[in-house]
């Protein structure tokens, strides 16, 4: 027979009791708490990702303006006595007492007061002679001054670094090199 008129349903199926609800609780912090480093790693993974992927954009626009140049212009050619033409930039976020400033971008040498440096980006660039293929490396590059009809190709490579410490939360610093060979 069922309960009575009046009567409230049997203590067995009033719901949770206290405890019940805290060992749940438990359970679920338990859960939480092995997944949040899992959402903090795929945070500086995607930050460190991103940044990586602008640099690389900024280095790849950087070597198609080189290569966009006539072989004798004068951004590609060197001193008299000298066998390399280098030129450092770098990447400058923001400025150091302002937020949200539109003070960003590659900037020559190493700019003070022009915020976060993120990245340092070098051009080099070095002449060769077609005679130096002939090994298959270029290690013997021309002193500028050389004549004309004796450079036959310019190595410009980009080479940028991150200027992250070791200790840095999103990990240690990056080196991405790209290298082009410009035939005359």
């Amino acid at each position: 027979m069922g309960p009575k008129q009046g009567e409230g349903a049997p203590s067995s199926m009033a719901g949770f009791s206290v405890v019940e609800s805290l060992i749940a609780a438990l359970i679920l912090l338990i859960i939480a708490l092995g997944i949040i480093p899992l959402f903090a790693r795929a945070l500086r993974d995607n930050t460190a990702g991103a940044d990586a992927t602008q640099a690389t954009n900024h280095g790849r626009a950087s070597l198609e303006e080189y290569q966009q140049l006539p072989f004798n212009n004068q951004a590609l050619t060197l001193a008299p006595g000298a066998t390399t033409l280098a030129r450092d930039e770098s990447w400058a976020q923001g400025t150091r007492d302002a937020f949200g400033d539109d003070d960003e971008g590659w900037w020559p040498g190493t700019p003070s007061g022009r915020g976060l440096v993120l990245w340092t980006r070098t051009t080099t660039v070095r002449q060769f002679g077609m005679n130096d293929l002939d090994d298959g490396r270029l290690t013997d590059p021309l002193a500028g001054g050389t004549q004309p009809a004796f450079v036959h190709l310019k190595e410009v490579e980009v080479r940028l670094e991150s200027e992250r410490p070791v200790e840095s939360p999103l990990g240690p610093g990056r080196r991405i090199v790209f290298r082009v060979l410009k035939p005359f």
